[in-house]
């Protein structure tokens, strides 16, 4: 059974020509004033003159050449290899150990994570670095839907404007199918489960049925959701009671 913890928190321009006037039978077709008159414009003569100056201009180009050894030191394989490597972009990638990449697709996702921190760019800053703080000191995976604007870069800089440092930032990851699994439309949520969820079976996870789950919507902080789902959950009471235990006993 799914339960939901709630905390109460023209204009137009007019074309003069033609004007089309039909009737069923004779279709008669009036033209503005004008619109019928002779073009006296040598188009022949201008599209060949357009061709004969285009072929010149061909004829004078001449193509750069590579410059030699500008690139014979660097190893573009390696270049790529460190950056898909680096934390940040991995987080950024959602391919940090949270998330799966495709060819992780027959493992559990999350790492068999049972609560999610499902968050959005659009959150104030200062929740959001609280949350993200929280996220550690629980071990939960954040969840966003998409980058800012379906770009890395204003990710990166979104993150940049929220923590000073990508340094201060906490490992993330980009995905939306977590958000149609359980038919998330708006952030911040905390989604907790008595079990892991496997891979979705439908493209998008949009038809796979909602796992049973607990949530609690709202700008709140994560310590005050858990308490939530343990003090009155149906499905998750246990797990919540056992992350805020664990986090006490760590303290």
């Amino acid at each position: 059974m799914l339960r939901t913890l709630s905390f109460a928190l023209a204009a137009s321009a007019a074309l003069t020509s033609p004007v089309l006037a039909q009737d069923d039978e004779d279709k008669v077709i009036d033209y503005a004033p004008g619109s019928t008159g002779r073009i006296t414009a040598p188009l022949a003569t201008i599209v060949d003159d357009a061709k004969r100056q285009g072929e010149a201009l061909r004829e004078t180009l001449i193509p750069q050449d590579a410059a030699e050894g500008a690139f014979s030191g660097v190893d573009f394989e390696d270049l790529r290899t460190k950056a898909l490597s680096h934390p940040r972009v991995k987080a950024l990638l959602g391919a940090n150990g949270a998330g799966v990449s495709g060819a992780e697709g027959d493992e559990v996702r999350y790492d068999g994570s049972t609560v999610f921190l499902l968050a959005s760019f659009s959150m104030p800053k200062a929740s959001l670095r609280q949350m993200m703080e929280e996220a550690s000191t629980y071990g939960l995976p954040i969840v966003f839907r998409g980058f800012v604007n379906n770009s890395v870069y204003e990710t990166r800089a979104a993150l940049e404007e929220t923590f000073g440092s990508m340094d201060d930032a906490v490992g993330f990851s980009i995905d939306p199918t977590v958000f149609a699994r359980f038919g998330v439309t708006s952030a911040p949520q905390v989604i907790a489960m008595g079990e892991a969820v496997d891979v979705c079976e439908t493209p998008g996870c949009e038809n796979d049925p909602v796992p049973p789950h607990d949530r609690v919507g709202g700008n709140v902080p994560v310590e005050f959701a858990l308490r939530m789902i343990a003090d009155q959950g149906d499905v998750a009471a246990a797990e919540a009671a056992r992350l805020l235990q664990e986090a006490h006993d760590a303290q």
